[in-house]
């Protein structure tokens, strides 16, 4: 699992470059490993390094179950969300049939740990999981079965309703019609799938980087765009709760969405504009900046086929902004940017000196407090570069 996991980090280096992983202020969750529905309420379960948290879509956040070691792999019984299947770096496959609160283990062999889990929607006996290769278990997890080598550059597998088992990975989407034992392109795009969920009633939905997330169902995989706006970042994993689509980021950002993923927004970021000065800004930010900075600043998002080169950058506080002072950021406003082919025109003339502290007020609102407190040159403390 190590290797996996340290390969995976490293096609996420080399992808997103837009908001890499050492840029961001640090979400309070660090990495999300995966999602899954909460049996209580209507938020989702949050796999990480200090066990499970329950996110609710009002930014509500709790420990639901403290683990040592946490977990880096979540999957749920499609048709019985109190049982839960995950594993920890060690300890081989467990399960919890209360929705998360205890934990048992399940399997009586096979490997020791599992980077990702898959459950069958129609099958809730059958699971998936990669270890040193793809597992398969038809007995809930008690006994596994290795099927075959996992596709290179895996990021995440998915069982849909008609048993066919899905890989996303860096150089496309894969398919396997016999359980992992060999594989085949999905599509002829060679477009890194970040994300891949499969739901009971054939609905199919990917995250494929420079596209955004898309959605489609079996036998034709004709993908329809629903969103592309979450700047440089990638979503990760996926689950939904009831009407309710829930996303993690690559950077760990958690995303909501009521309307089937047509539009999301941030669940876990800053509280946003409390000022005066602030929600001016927010008003300014609208007229002026959001055309190209996103919304709540969350920066360009990538095109496929388009240079990354000249993206406008997230000015919220999962990129750089806060490593510059506010006398930086707001000579930037009014001057331009003295980068080379950047997009950043000069707003002198349009926008007034109070404008300009203004639209920063509003910037900052959306910064958590790591990067407020380490704002400017103090970015380079020790401190504030410890994530």
């Amino acid at each position: 699992m190590k290797i996996l996991l340290s390969l995976a980090a490293r096609c996420l280096s080399s992808l997103l470059i837009v908001t890499p992983l050492a840029a961001f202020a640090a979400a309070d969750l660090g990495r999300i490993f995966a999602l899954a529905p909460a049996s209580a309420g209507d938020g989702v379960l949050v796999a990480s390094k200090e066990g499970l948290h329950l996110a609710q879509a009002d930014g509500q956040l709790s420990l639901w179950a403290k683990r040592d070691g946490g977990f880096v792999a979540l999957a749920a019984d499609p048709g019985n969300v109190e049982m839960l299947y995950a594993s920890g770096r060690s300890g081989g496959l467990l399960r919890s049939e209360d929705g998360g609160r205890t934990w048992q283990q399940a399997s009586q062999g096979g490997p020791d740990s599992f980077a990702l889990l898959a459950v069958s929607p129609l099958e809730p006996e059958r699971l998936y999981g990669v270890a040193d290769g793809v597992y398969a278990s038809s007995d809930g997890g008690r006994s596994w079965t290795r099927r075959g080598d996992a596709p290179d550059k895996l990021m995440n597998i998915a069982v849909s309703p008609s048993g066919r088992l899905y890989a996303g990975t860096e150089e496309g989407l894969r398919v396997s019609a016999d359980g992992g034992a060999s594989w085949r392109p999905a599509s002829m795009l060679r477009i890194p799938v970040t994300m891949f969920s499969a739901e009971a009633d054939g609905t199919l939905y990917s995250f494929q980087w420079g596209q955004g997330l898309l959605k489609a169902r079996e036998p034709e995989l004709s993908w329809t765009p629903l969103a592309n706006t979450f700047g440089g970042q990638a979503m990760l994993v996926m689950a939904r709760n009831g009407t309710r689509l829930f996303g993690a980021s690559h950077i760990g950002r958690l995303f909501v969405s009521s309307d089937d993923g047509r539009s999301w927004q941030a669940i876990n970021g800053a509280r946003g504009p409390q000022s005066a000065a602030g929600k001016r800004g927010e008003k300014l930010f609208a007229a002026n900046c959001q055309s190209c900075h996103g919304a709540a600043g969350i920066g360009e998002a990538p095109q496929f086929g388009q240079p990354l080169q000249g993206l406008a950058p997230a000015l919220d506080d999962t990129a750089h902004a806060w490593h510059h002072s506010d006398q930086q950021l707001q000579n930037t406003i009014l001057k331009g940017s003295p980068a080379p082919n950047s997009r950043m025109l000069a707003f002198e003339g349009r926008l007034s000196r109070r404008d300009a502290e203004d639209l920063v007020a509003y910037m900052k609102s959306l910064w958590n407090e790591r990067a407020l407190r380490c704002q400017g040159a103090k970015h380079m403390d020790p401190g504030c570069m410890a994530h």
